[in-house]
């Protein structure tokens, strides 16, 4: 009898703690900041005074999240964050992937049956089709049987479009006409936004200077280094810039836009204007609202000047700054007890691996094409010829498979190209299709939870701060800590309390988290943990 008690004590303990834990916030903001390493919290954190300080200060911070997939890339890492799962289950698992069939590169996002909303460009022709998991949005549309709001902005439409999923109300990403859509999520666009893009177009952000934020004294690298590339519509890499001489020497019109803190700005008013006409989390329904922001400036501009540039320290000093105008909005109009703020990043970026050379580190560069070339090579003097060679993509090699009947051809011909391209300087490590789904170690795992069917047939590293790229500016991709390693914030002012984490978890780990807080069905495909967040 006495243990039946404390069965049934341990039951309703349980589920008092599942209740307490519930959160009633009315709306979910949920930010990611392209290519935002972990660091950019502790290296500005003296000069933050707005979001990124609130976030810190009062919210519950995981230094310690990684991704568990490689390549990391936008794409992969943001249908990751709302899916809770790796790319093998979820199905993007790059931006764009090369597929053997066709001969011809496949888009992340891209559907031709999806008709272009408030623009003529069929760059507009987007839908989550490929996203082959549900998202936590989708598992919230399901349970408030359509009755959440869910609203998704981002300058990239696969960062719009991941955090939508297959049933949010709207993804709007940027061209030059202003935000846009596609015929998957609406006839036509909302008036207010026909209204924000005629009132607030591209240039009317472009004028004036881009110019140091703070004292000039409080940034801390050198001003221009011979590594950074020049900013598009700039003359040179020499901060600052004025910024209707950048749009005006842009003949896209819309990536010098892109590569500057006003491309944050126009997302903060935009999410601003959408809260207002929308009415994000001002309802009596059970079930919260979604504003999802993908902040895409950070990543252009990260790509030209690399991490340790001023001008890069500048933007997420403007961020931080752009971040507590929104909540300062949300503060007054939603109330500062009934939204819950999520934070994260889709993947880092490494420092310029001429510039770290020169500081001492044993790290380098290979132009992408050298690389292919003298891959080429090595793999036909081991025998095989160049025609069976299809294409070099993602760190991954696809050939041609002649003898599809016979898998013990095709595993002996991946192993012939694995171990022709591991004579090569730069390539510190190679794997075969076969190797991936076997190995135990965990930079092999990550190539397994990076791929499926579509992947290549021979996987590649380089070696540790090491880039395929030009020699100017930097990138990202690799299963390294400077690219997996990305802050999550969770921060509710009524139901988390303040607290670091150091324990490794992954970002996966997010979605689960949201779908636990708010009565959630779990992604179709997730296998991430729910984070310890510590409540109220």
């Amino acid at each position: 009898m006495k243990k039946n008690l404390k069965l049934i004590f341990l039951i309703f303990s349980s589920l008092q703690l599942t209740a307490q834990d519930k959160s009633d916030a009315k709306l979910i903001v949920s930010i990611v900041v392209d290519q935002m390493r972990t660091d950019y919290l502790t290296r500005f954190a003296n000069l933050y005074e707005g979001g990124f300080k609130t976030l810190m200060e009062e919210g519950q911070v995981f230094w310690n999240a990684h991704y568990s997939h490689v390549p990391t890339y936008t794409a992969p890492g943001h249908a990751s964050i709302y899916t809770g799962t790796d790319p093998r289950f979820h199905g993007l698992i790059a931006n764009d992937w090369y597929v053997v069939d066709s001969g011809k590169t496949s888009y992340c996002v891209e559907d031709k049956n999806a008709m272009p909303i408030g623009t003529a460009s069929n760059y507009a022709k987007r839908s989550p089709k490929n996203i082959l998991s549900t998202t936590w949005t989708d598992e919230l549309e399901w349970v408030s049987n359509r009755k959440s709001k869910i609203f998704a902005f981002s300058l990239k439409d696969r960062g719009a479009i991941c955090a939508a999923g297959h049933l949010g109300d709207a993804a709007f990403w940027l061209d030059k006409k202003g935000f846009v859509s596609s015929s998957y999520y609406m006839k036509k666009l909302p008036k207010w936004l026909e209204n924000f893009n005629k009132k607030n177009d591209i240039q009317s952000y472009m004028s004036g200077k881009w110019d140091y934020l703070i004292d000039k004294d409080n940034y801390p690298s050198p001003n221009t280094s011979e590594f950074e590339r020049i900013p598009k519509g700039a003359r040179n890499a020499d901060f600052p810039y004025e910024l209707e001489q950048l749009y005006n020497s842009d003949t896209t019109y819309t990536e010098a836009f892109k590569g500057t803190p006003q491309g944050n700005q126009i997302l903060i008013d935009v999410a601003i204007e959408a809260l207002k006409n929308e009415k994000l989390g001002i309802h009596n329904n059970p079930y919260p609202d979604v504003l999802a922001i993908s902040f895409s400036s950070t990543d252009y501009l990260g790509h030209s000047t690399g991490i340790r540039s001023h001008e890069i320290i500048d933007m997420y000093l403007r961020l931080d700054r752009q971040l507590n105008t929104l909540f300062n909005y949300m503060n007054k109009k939603i109330g500062e007890d009934n939204f819950i703020i999520v934070l994260t990043a889709d993947h880092g970026a490494a420092d310029n691996p001429s510039q770290a050379r020169i500081d001492g580190m044993n790290t380098d560069w290979i132009a992408p094409a050298d690389l292919e070339n003298e891959c080429r090579k090595l793999i036909l003097n081991a025998g095989i010829n160049n025609e069976d060679v299809l294409n070099f993509s993602n760190e991954q090699i696809y050939i041609q498979i002649n003898d599809n009947s016979n898998p013990v051809n095709a595993e002996i011909k991946r192993k012939i190209v694995r171990d022709a391209i591991l004579s090569h300087p730069a390539i510190m490590e190679a794997w075969t299709k076969e190797d991936i789904q076997r190995a135990s170690d965990p930079f092999s795992i990550m190539r397994k939870n990076g791929s499926n069917k579509l992947s290549g047939d021979v996987f590649f590293s380089l070696y540790p701060g090491s880039i395929i790229y030009s020699k100017t500016g930097t990138t990202h991709g690799s299963g390294y800590t400077y690219d997996t390693n990305v802050p999550i914030i969770f921060y509710g002012r009524k139901s988390l309390s303040s607290q670091n984490h150091i324990k490794r978890v992954n970002v996966k780990d997010i979605a689960p988290t949201l779908s636990y807080m708010f009565g959630l069905s779990l992604p179709s495909a997730c296998n991430g943990n729910i984070l310890p967040l510590n409540y109220n």
